[in-house]
């Protein structure tokens, strides 16, 4: 039944009240291919050129002597060093998108969206700016010592960490570094860091697809603070955990109790890598005086079929005590599973592939935001000042990305997304419906 239920929906189980399957579909299917062949010529033609200037650049640096390090301003990593007698680097990246809803919301928003919430329209995602020394292992008292901060600028950055300055600055990271001469060496964090729950994360260069899964948005946290300590056993087994008194995630949540959050993963073999996490502690409830423990555990799964190909499945369950607001006696849960398949064609062209299920059984995690800023979370019903009525429901979606790298910095993406519910969560036109497929153009710069 769970594998019945994480397959996309035959089309005759949508309802639209405007138009009928037929015609909403044929005009799907003809707004999609139209959209995605031009997306598709306009990638190649701005990319190719910028693609046979890079080979150029190639040609012309093979006659000359390669630069060192030194004289480059970068490492072995591709980061501009800022001081080599301190080993401090800087990176970063820029990026920004457009997103094509076909059901045209009045709202202008893709509704339970995070971070691409805005329909027919461009968005200046994020500018993320990152200044790092690296702890190593072995050496003095001043090799192990080391530190990361990262700055965002831009519409992703209301969400992400836990120190706003505005509606578009944040510190998403900020945090000290020291590997203690214990056995191997343990590596110790404090401060303001990404979690260690979930498979997806705020770096968009590391996910998969640019939209993301409703497993990370919706249900888990996207950074902590606190004091984290990770040890590596042997290269096959590593363990983390960390004591942490805040969160931050798409649901606003101001408590500043202890919890604790842990992760193991395993490396059998070179291909095939399995993390289990798990998070536990006291959280506030959506309504005043509701809120109890949260218990959070799941893991993930990730097989190199070959050097181009993988698989990628997580899961994972999460309950809160006293948290639904449906009814505030009982539980909050919600829960989900996700599968990937992520393949390199060639070094430039890449596809991707999600499937994923999420079940949002006491109303608590889904549909929390209001059609102000940021418009993340939001459902059919929300206004400006208020959310949509609370409401338990099964989500389920699928994603499919094509890649395109014509050069080392620069990623772009084009995605398609249909999303389902067996509520009428989303909006068509004015009118509530019960799907959303959405077409985005995602360009990120790597610096």
């Amino acid at each position: 039944m769970l594998i019945l239920r994480f397959l996309p929906f035959p089309s005759g189980f949508r309802q639209d009240s405007r138009h009928s399957e037929e015609a909403r579909l044929s005009r799907i299917a003809s707004l999609v291919l139209s959209r995605f062949c031009l997306g598709a010529i306009l990638c190649v033609a701005l990319f190719q050129g910028a693609a046979g200037k890079a080979l150029a650049l190639e040609s012309l640096a093979v006659a000359a002597a390669a630069p060192s390090p030194t004289e480059s301003g970068r490492d072995v990593g591709g980061k501009r060093v800022v001081s080599h007698t301190l080993g401090i680097t800087f990176s970063g990246y820029l990026e920004g998108s457009y997103t094509q809803n076909f059901s045209n919301p009045s709202s202008g928003i893709n509704q339970l969206r995070i971070f691409d919430v805005n329909a027919n329209q461009f968005r200046p995602n994020v500018a993320k700016f990152v200044l790092e020394r690296e702890a190593k292992v072995g050496g003095g008292i001043e090799d192990r010592v080391g530190f990361r901060v990262k700055f965002n600028v831009g519409r992703d950055s209301k969400f992400i960490g836990g120190a706003n300055l505005s509606n578009l600055a944040d510190f998403q990271e900020f945090y000290v570094h020291y590997v203690a001469p214990i056995g191997k060496g343990l590596d110790l964090k404090v401060g303001r860091i990404n979690t260690l729950i979930g498979y997806e994360g705020l770096e968009s260069p590391d996910n998969p697809n640019y939209s993301r899964s409703w497993l990370f948005g919706l249900g888990q946290p996207f950074t902590t603070f606190g004091v984290r300590a990770s040890y590596e056993f042997s290269k096959y087994a590593s363990f983390s955990i960390g004591g942490i008194n805040s969160i931050t995630s798409a649901t606003s949540d101001a408590t500043n109790k202890l919890m604790v959050e842990s992760a193991f993963k395993l490396r059998p073999t070179d291909r095939v890598t399995l993390t289990l996490y798990g998070l536990f502690g006291p959280r506030n409830g959506q309504t005043p005086g509701s809120g109890g423990n949260r218990v959070q555990g799941g893991g993930t799964l990730n097989v190199r079929l070959t050097e181009k190909a993988a698989v990628v499945l997580e899961s994972y369950y999460a309950n809160q005590t006293n948290s639904s607001v449906l009814s505030r006696t009982k539980n909050a849960r919600w829960d989900g599973v996700a599968g990937y398949l992520i393949y390199d064609v060639t070094e430039q062209w890449g596809l991707r592939f999600r499937s994923e299920l999420f079940e949002d059984a006491g109303g608590y995690a889904a549909c929390n935001g209001t059609e102000s800023f940021p418009k993340a979370n939001v459902c059919f019903g929300a206004t400006p000042t208020a959310t949509a009525p609370d409401i338990a429901q099964t989500l389920w979606e699928t994603t499919y990305t094509l890649q395109y790298k014509p050069m080392y910095s620069l990623i772009t993406r084009l995605e398609f997304r249909q999303d389902h519910s067996n509520k009428n969560v989303f909006q068509y036109g004015a009118g509530p419906a019960n799907h959303q497929e959405t077409l985005s153009l995602d360009v990120i710069y790597l610096f």
